[in-house]
């Protein structure tokens, strides 16, 4: 989240506008990233929102890309959820192509659809991407799970029907009323997926 705040602000302060705080973005991940600069602008236009995301963009893959690394357990952890033949999607607020983009050079071969910002008619936290999740992977709601560290994660799973767990390790750092779960650890997020969609 750090990388998102300081690329947006890298492009809001060349265009002379407020800088914006860590907890104002945090509060919208998930949403299109013309919503970040509509804080400083809120007239911004079509052209200008797509210039600005452009910018964003720009910075993102050279700055941000390269320095991007998986937390800690995220590998060994897809690793077991695909051996025991579990269907994985990625739901993001990036283009789809920017994520498995930003994957597959980290080495994670284990997802089995990507899915962005751009994927769906409406962005976290409406349900659209998580249904597109689920119909793309053939998988009925009663046995999926949505994994996340935000509330628009919480909401979108909640709002499509499905199960929510919540790691504490990312964004959110304290339990949010949205989740049906919160894990602290790699192994006990292992043991909640496992046991939820046995």
């Amino acid at each position: 989240m750090a990388f998102v705040v300081d690329t947006a602000n890298a492009v809001i302060a060349a265009r002379g506008g407020r800088l914006l705080e860590f907890a104002e973005v945090g509060a919208m991940t998930g949403l299109p990233l013309d919503a970040i600069f509509r804080r400083v602008w809120p007239d911004l236009t079509p052209a200008d929102a797509a210039r600005l995301t452009d910018e964003y963009r720009s910075i993102y893959d050279a700055k941000v890309i390269p320095a991007t690394r998986l937390f800690r357990g995220a590998r060994a952890a897809l690793a077991e959820f695909r051996s025991s033949g579990l269907r994985q999607a990625t739901v993001t607020g990036k283009r789809a192509a920017d994520a498995e983009r930003i994957l597959r050079g980290l080495g994670v071969t284990e997802i089995d659809l990507y899915l962005g910002g751009d994927s769906a008619a409406l962005p976290k936290p409406a349900p659209d991407l998580a249904l597109a999740a689920l119909a793309g992977l053939r998988v009925d709601r009663a046995r999926a799970v949505v994994v996340g560290d935000t509330r628009t994660d919480m909401a979108m799973g909640r709002a499509a029907g499905v199960r929510t767990i919540q790691v504490l390790w990312g964004y959110e750092r304290r339990p949010l009323p949205e989740a049906d779960q919160v894990v602290r650890t790699w192994p006990e997020l292992r043991r909640a997926v496992q046991a939820l969609v046995r």
